[in-house]
């Protein structure tokens, strides 16, 4: 056989295998609700929940006396349980939402485990816990994420969170918080953790990667020099949950994860053609 032929049909099984790897669906797995939180909110589909503070109590649960005064909210919290191998090894990321009537639809990204990225940070941050497989997601902004008039009997205030990692065992939101300016507890329910240092990237990771050997991660303090353009995170994650006069209606896209997955499989293709390339290259050299 010739040595281009060998060349081409390694490469083109390279290629078969690297496309193997991107999953066709990026759909969030399942978040599991505890039943405390359940009662005060509302999960129109598997991945996503929400706590409305303000809207119409015919679709569902309202606290509308939970706040006094909306225009006070600058950031919540959810504290999450999962699988920590799965956590480590495939990783998960979402948003935390922030909709209302003025404001629409407003998303904070979030990422843990093997998705986080130290020259990507988030603005929402994965704080780990004293519990393994269990941590804290959380939003602290600069400014209101709701405005006073989200107060009007007319209107609509929810706080909620997204999953978009789509090979999870499942992701249990057992507790969360609404935050003040200062990051004060404006409400709290369920079983919220203490939460630690950032999350950092698994140490196996960093390794095999062929990077220093040592784990990286954001730093342990929030970031104050956040951008307040931010709020544009809607526009990668039209994931939605909306209530307007009396209409619920609800929407999930999985573009991010789709882009996170799809670029895993992709370095796991490359590392694969390596392997038949220097395949090639050895049958080559025996052939001499």
């Amino acid at each position: 056989m010739k040595i281009s032929k060998i060349l081409a049909g390694m490469s083109a099984a390279a290629i078969v295998a690297s496309m193997a790897m991107i999953p066709a669906s990026a759909a969030g797995t399942k978040l599991n609700v505890s039943d405390d939180l359940a009662k005060i909110g509302r999960q129109t589909q598997d991945d996503i929940f929400a706590v409305f503070f303000n809207g119409d109590e015919s679709e569902g649960a309202v606290n509308k006396d939970a706040i006094s005064d909306l225009g006070a909210v600058y950031g919540a919290s959810f504290t999450i349980k999962v699988d920590n191998n799965d956590w480590n090894t495939i990783g998960g990321g979402g948003s935390i939402n922030f909709n209302s009537k003025s404001g629409g639809w407003n998303a904070k990204d979030w990422a843990g485990g093997s998705w986080v990225e130290d020259d990507k940070p988030k603005d929402t941050l994965c704080y780990t816990t004293e519990e393994e497989g269990t941590y804290v997601l959380e939003y602290l902004g600069d400014a209101p994420v709701f405005a006073t008039t989200d107060g009007d009997a007319d209107n609509y205030a929810a706080v909620g969170i997204n999953n978009w990692a789509a090979d999870l065992k499942g992701i249990d939101v057992v507790g969360m918080k609404v935050l003040g300016a200062d990051g004060n507890v404006l409400f709290e329910a369920g079983s919220n953790k203490d939460k630690k240092e950032v999350q950092k990237k698994p140490v196996a990771e960093e390794s095999s990667s062929g990077a220093d050997s040592t784990p990286s991660g954001t730093d342990s303090k929030k970031d104050d020099s956040k951008k307040d353009d931010k709020s544009s995170a809607a526009a990668t994650s039209t994931a939605a949950t909306s209530s307007k006069s009396g209409t619920t209606t609800t929407a999930t896209s999985s573009a991010a994860a789709s882009d996170n997955v799809a670029a895993t499989g992709a370095t796991a293709g490359l590392a694969l053609a390596g392997v038949a390339l220097a395949g090639a290259a050895i049958v080559i050299s025996k052939r001499k």
